[in-house]
């Protein structure tokens, strides 16, 4: 699937795939998914002996994409991954790579203590156990404010991945390995959907979106109606807040966090925050769009389609690109 490749990809759809820094050739189809808190998937079905010869498990695969000219591929999306699974076939065979965020869930157990961990902000705990194989966690600055307590279940035999988990469950925050091998971590914050510029307008005056529009998805697993922020420094320094009208929809769903700030201001102001984000269950969209394969987690969609009230803009929590 080599950028030159243009009788097996449309002109205006460039790629790049190497195996072990070896240009891979005779690819057929690709597929590209990724959801948050997981790794990116790349399969790959190929024809010949001679591309066969070039996969082996645990070989490092590159995959850089582009539309227009040569110029256009896109390194800032870089797929870097390991092959995972071989599927040879007489017809075409096949092979799954997945990005270095695998590494984190196959890594030895390690024994995480409270002795080590209370006091840390969860952010900074899980940065520490990102860095792994070659895992790049030079972004990983920013912090959360939020500490770890001795009630989290955060402790014991984990792997790394498991460990992570746990830290992101208590932050309500999400991580991906969105380019190469860099980690990133980011806020949920749909209040971002209202100010930030939305990479794609769907609705039926623009025509990109395909098979059967628009199916939603109600889930209730992240919603919080019931908080108590508690300063890490003194724990008789604390706010807490409730929202009625959600806990009479949803029945009360509670949430403990230790923040290091003895600003009781400070306290409620995290405390609105978190109520205010969470308060509702967290609706998402399942839709199927047109030439839109550089699309990434975090980017917002705006959809305008007759099945629903109103225009909404989302957040993509994940998605499946597929080239052939």
């Amino acid at each position: 699937m080599s950028a030159t490749d243009r009788d097996v990809f449309p002109e205006t759809l460039l790629f790049n795939l190497s195996i072990d820094g070896i240009i891979f050739p005779n690819t057929v189809s690709a597929k590209l998914t990724h959801t948050f808190n997981s790794a990116r998937v790349l399969t790959v079905s190929f024809v010949g002996q001679e591309s066969l010869d070039l996969c082996r498990l645990g070989a490092e695969v590159e995959l850089s994409w582009g539309r227009g000219n040569l110029s256009n591929l896109i390194d800032d999306k870089k797929f870097i991954g390991i092959i995972k699974d071989i599927q040879p076939k007489p017809d075409f065979s096949t092979f799954t790579a997945m990005d270095f965020t695998t590494l984190l869930a196959e890594s030895q157990f390690v024994q995480f203590k409270p002795q080590d961990y209370i006091g840390e902000d969860l952010y900074f705990a899980a940065a520490k156990a990102c860095n792994y194989k070659g895992i790049d966690v030079s972004r990983l600055t920013r912090g959360s404010g939020l500490m770890i307590t001795k009630d989290m279940d955060l402790f014991g035999w984990k792997t790394r991945k498991e460990f992570i988990d746990a830290c992101f469950d208590e932050m309500k925050w999400r991580y991906a390995i969105r380019s190469g091998k860099v980690m990133d971590f980011f806020l949920s914050d749909e209040s971002n959907t209202v100010t930030s510029f939305p990479y794609v307008e769907v609705s039926i005056d623009e025509e990109n979106i395909i098979n059967s529009g628009v199916v939603s998805k109600i889930d209730t697993t992240r919603l919080i109606n019931a908080i108590t922020v508690v300063s890490s420094d003194d724990e008789d320094i604390y706010v807490q807040l409730e929202d009625s009208g959600s806990q009479k929809r949803y029945g009360v769903v509670s949430k403990f966090i230790s923040y290091k700030s003895k600003d009781r201001n400070e306290l409620e102001d995290v405390a609105y925050k978190l109520l205010n984000r969470f308060k509702e269950p967290t609706i998402s969209y399942t839709l199927s769009l047109s030439n839109f394969d550089n699309m990434d987690l975090g980017d917002i969609v705006e959809i305008d389609m007759p099945s629903l009230p109103k225009a909404t803009r989302e957040a993509v929590i994940g998605y499946e690109v597929n080239y052939s």
